[in-house]
C-alpha cells in the first residue's frame, strides 16, 4: 500500500520594516502520515470547541484572556509529536551571518529570499531522501502551506518542490503544494504559534520598553510566558527521544553521526547560513542595547567560509 504523508508549514518574522530584529525568515512544519495528522486536526478542533474558541488561533492573537487556550493548543502539538510520530522542523536566518554575494549573483528582493528559505526548508529539512518506502505502491507528500498573495512566487515554489524527488534520488514518491488559508487548518495554526513563540524570545520582544514604563506590558508577560512554555515542551520531547539534555532554539540540531536523522529526530531547529558570509557582531547579545535593539555594524571576517547545512 502506498504511503501518503503531509507536511504542513507555516511562516512568520518576514517582515523587514524597521526595527529589524536578528532572527527573521521563521519557517516551522509537521510531518507526518496523513491519518496522523488528520487526528492532530481532530484533537485541535475538539480543544477549540470545548472551550467556545472563535477567533483564529495565531500568535498575534495571544492575550491573557486565551493564555491557557494556547497552552492546551501546545500540549495536543506536542503529545501528537511525543505519541503519533510527528516531526517538528523549524528554520530561520540570524542577521549575525551576512551574506556576501558573488558577481553573477541577481539582485534578490525580500520576499524572493522569503521563498528560497521555503523551498530549502522542504528540500533539507524534513529529510525526504529518507522517507519510509512502501511496499508495493508509490508515495506522496502533500505539502499544505500558509497562502500568499504573490502568485508568481507561489508557482515557482510549487515547480521546484515537485522536482525535489528527482533532485534527492527519489523517484518512488511524487509531492504536491497546496497554499490553504490557515484559519482552515488548526494545525497550521498551531505551527504559527510556536514560530511565533520563537520569533519573540529570540528577539527578546519582552526586553522592549513603552516609551516611558519600566515593566512589561500584559501582553509581553504573557507572550513570555507561551514561548517559555513551548520551549521547555520541546526540550522536553527532545530529550526524551535523543536522550540528550542539549537543545537550543536558536542553533542547528546535531545530526548524532547519521543524516538519516534529518528524517527520524522527532525535533530538529536549523540556523540557515549562506554558502558565503561575513560575521556581523552588532547582532550578538552583547552588543544590542538593554531593549535589544541593534546599534550598528561590526563586521567580522571569519577564518573560513561555511556552508548553509545543518550539522
Amino acid at each position: 500500500m502506498p504511503l501518503i504523508y503531509e507536511i504542513c508549514g507555516d511562516e512568520a518574522w518576514t517582515h523587514t520594516s524597521a526595527p529589524l530584529n536578528r532572527y527573521w525568515c521563521f519557517f516551522g512544519g509537521v510531518l507526518g502520515l496523513e491519518p496522523q495528522m488528520d487526528r492532530l486536526e481532530t484533537a485541535l478542533r475538539l480543544h477549540l470547541t470545548r472551550n467556545g474558541c472563535r477567533q483564529e488561533v495565531k500568535w498575534s492573537n495571544l492575550s491573557p484572556r486565551n493564555l491557557n487556550l494556547y497552552k492546551g493548543v501546545v500540549e495536543i502539538l506536542i503529545d501528537h509529536i511525543r505519541h503519533h510520530d510527528l516531526k517538528y522542523r523549524q528554520v530561520f536566518l540570524d542577521r549575525t551571518f551576512v551574506h556576501v554575494p558573488s558577481p553573477e549573483e541577481p539582485i534578490l528582493s525580500d520576499l524572493d529570499i522569503q521563498f528560497r528559505i521555503c523551498h530549502q526548508f522542504l528540500k533539507h529539512a524534513f529529510g525526504l531522501a529518507h522517507l519510509l518506502r512502501a511496499i508495493g505502491g508509490f508515495d506522496r507528500v502533500f505539502i499544505r502551506l500558509d497562502t500568499h498573495s504573490s502568485q508568481r512566487h507561489k508557482d515557482k515554489l510549487c515547480e521546484l518542490a515537485e522536482r525535489l524527488p528527482a533532485l534527492l534520488k527519489r523517484t518512488d514518491f511524487e509531492v504536491k503544494v497546496a497554499f490553504v488559508c490557515s484559519h482552515h487548518l488548526v494545525r497550521l495554526c498551531a505551527c504559527d504559534v510556536l514560530l511565533g513563540a520563537a520569533g519573540s524570545y529570540g528577539n527578546k520582544m519582552h526586553e522592549r520598553r513603552i516609551a516611558g514604563s519600566v515593566k512589561m506590558t500584559e501582553k509581553q508577560k504573557c507572550r513570555l510566558e507561551l514561548a517559555k512554555f513551548i520551549y521547555e515542551r520541546l526540550r522536553g520531547v527532545n530529550s526524551e527521544s535523543r536522550a540528550s539534555k542539549s537543545f537550543n532554539w536558536f542553533e542547528s540540531t546535531g545530526l548524532d553521526g547519521d543524516t538519516r536523522n534529518r528524517f527520524l529526530h522527532k525535533i530538529r531547529i536549523w540556523k540557515f547560513r549562506p554558502r558565503n558570509f561575513v560575521i556581523d557582531k552588532g547582532w550578538q547579545n552583547d552588543h544590542l542595547d538593554k531593549n535589544g535593539n541593534y546599534q550598528g555594524p561590526e563586521i567580522v571576517v571569519p577564518a573560513r567560509l561555511d556552508e548553509a547545512k545543518d550539522r
